[in-house]
């Protein structure tokens, strides 16, 4: 077969053609793959904990919401109502108070993904296991029905744990923390500690009853209580060493009310009336430190 050096011409012009669409998909490839590899080091994590009511949240989220700042998750560490009478909130205020957040969320374009997280004076509207054994107190009578329709309605945004891996640590978040007492007297119905398997226990009565555990330290009848109910103290080993449990470098909860957060090398107990963050390096920052962190 005798090729003509017209046919060799257009050959040489496909095979120069081929290797520029090559280099231009690399090109491409490896600019997406620089642009995904910078975002998960970037990766920040806003963290909302007990609301009950308040409007501590607002600053945060509408930043986010008119795109003043960006973080890639908003993490929400459960308890949206019941208010503290003393505070000057009442049961009314709060449900207008969770309204206008879920509707900043639902009716916004927000580029981060929102985790609602299952409080203790959460579960109580959303289960009767857990309520008939661990209600906890300020349960709603007046709106009883109003705070369950809500949890009916959106029961499928709400979960028990979430986790993540930020700079190079796994980390798990749930309401209250996970306490290896706990842990150990359900083994056999949790196996593995981890978000899947504490998240599974929301399917099923037994499940329940084991998040429904209420320990010693908030006047309960186990030795410690479960991740929707553990005090802060129950995070400490006998010789007062603070812990993450096993299969997490560490644990980001709230639940035990105080001025300032717990923050230590294990865990960080957020239950201060604001917001914080978890910064790519998996240091926790005050919400008012956004700027320093070039957020």
């Amino acid at each position: 077969m005798i090729i003509t050096n017209r046919q060799k011409k257009y050959a040489y012009k496909d095979i120069v053609t081929t290797i520029g669409k090559n280099k231009l998909k690399l090109f491409a490839f490896s600019f997406f793959f620089l642009i995904f590899a910078k975002k998960l080091s970037d990766m920040n994590i806003l963290i909302i904990p007990d609301i009950h009511g308040r409007s501590f949240w607002e600053e945060a989220i509408n930043d986010i919401a008119e795109h003043r700042r960006d973080f890639d998750t908003v993490v929400f560490l459960g308890d949206y109502f019941d208010p503290y009478p003393a505070e000057g909130i009442n049961e009314c205020q709060a449900i207008i108070n969770w309204e206008r957040l879920y509707d900043i969320f639902f009716s916004s374009y927000l580029t981060c993904e929102p985790v609602f997280l299952i409080g203790n004076h959460d579960a109580h509207y959303l289960n009767k296991v857990f309520a008939g054994r661990a209600s906890g107190s300020r349960k709603s009578e007046r709106h009883l029905h109003t705070i369950e329709g809500i949890f009916e309605d959106r029961h499928r945004m709400f979960q028990i744990a979430f986790d993540t891996t930020i700079g190079g640590k796994k980390v798990l978040f749930t309401h209250a923390g996970i306490n290896r007492g706990w842990v150990e007297r359900h083994k056999d119905l949790l196996g593995t500690v981890s978000a899947d398997s504490l998240n599974n226990l929301a399917k099923s009565d037994e499940g329940w009853l084991a998040l429904a555990d209420v320990g010693e330290e908030r006047g309960g009848w186990a030795k410690t209580g479960g991740p929707l109910w553990a005090d802060v103290n129950e995070h400490y080993d006998e010789d007062g060493k603070p812990y993450a449990i096993d299969g997490y470098d560490y644990e980001i909860f709230a639940h035990t009310r105080k001025k300032e957060p717990v923050i230590n090398d294990s865990f960080a107990m957020l239950d201060a009336q604001r917001p914080f963050i978890l910064a790519d390096d998996c240091t926790i920052h005050e919400y008012s430190d956004a700027d320093k962190l070039g957020l």
